[in-house]
């Protein structure tokens, strides 16, 4: 099974597709950490289509001169520099793809800013289900146009879940119990003690946490099964 590569209307995808067409599932779209659409978002792509899904990635970058970082500092420019109107193109541009290659439903699962971009697709809403795993900004709103996660929480238009560590320093236990508070009966928020932030992410070092991931994913599927 292999990463494909697309541009359409101006906004490059990468893409991995179930290997039997005959019994495909929905369609997710995959929204990128900081990094951009590397070598850990691939492999998510690659998780998704083993499983069924038809699933896309939509390089959130494009705009700027460099699509992918390895460090955070460089990273940080083009991660501030997105809003709700590139972010939602991007988006709308994935989904449009899926449609029209017979995808009746389509979620999103992001990681990191990407879960926050997630949340954001459950409230506005660009998707039929969303998932999140660390997403940021829970307090206050990193972008133009798109609302604190907390607020985003209390206009949730379709199912969301929500994965979390209690290690995570930037979005600590207090912060997620105040995202669980904001939302309705929409949502699922889980919690994960011995989990810091990017605990999916097996590229991470020690931030990955393969007991917390294996729960969180088999959570998730369960949750696509159940709503797309």
């Amino acid at each position: 099974m292999d990463i494909l590569s697309s541009t359409v209307n101006d906004v490059p995808l990468s893409i991995a597709r179930p290997e039997s067409p005959a019994t495909q599932k929905p369609a997710v779209i995959v929204l990128q950490e900081a990094w951009g659409v590397n070598a850990h978002i691939e492999s998510i792509l690659l998780r998704l289509a083993d499983a069924g899904y038809l699933a896309v990635a939509p390089h959130l970058y494009h705009r700027g001169s460099q699509s992918f970082f390895t460090d955070f500092p460089s990273a940080k420019n083009s991660l501030m520099a997105l809003n709700s109107e590139g972010i939602g193109q991007d988006v709308r541009v994935a989904v449009a793809y899926c449609k029209s290659e017979g995808a009746g439903k389509v979620g999103s699962l992001g990681f990191c800013m990407g879960g926050t971009v997630s949340l954001w697709c459950a409230a506005v809403p660009l998707v039929d289900a969303a998932v999140t795993y660390y997403g940021g900004a829970v307090a206050e709103s990193r972008w133009s146009g798109i609302a604190a996660g907390t607020e985003l929480a209390a206009q949730l238009k379709v199912p969301w879940l929500g994965h979390y560590g209690d290690l995570d320093t930037g979005i600590p236990p207090e912060s997620v119990e105040q995202l669980r508070g904001a939302t309705s009966e929409l949502a699922r928020v889980y919690r994960y003690a011995d989990a810091g932030h990017a605990f999916n992410n097996d590229t991470a070092g020690d931030h990955y946490n393969p007991d917390a991931a294996t729960l969180a994913w088999s959570r998730t599927m369960e949750f696509f099964a159940e709503t797309l």
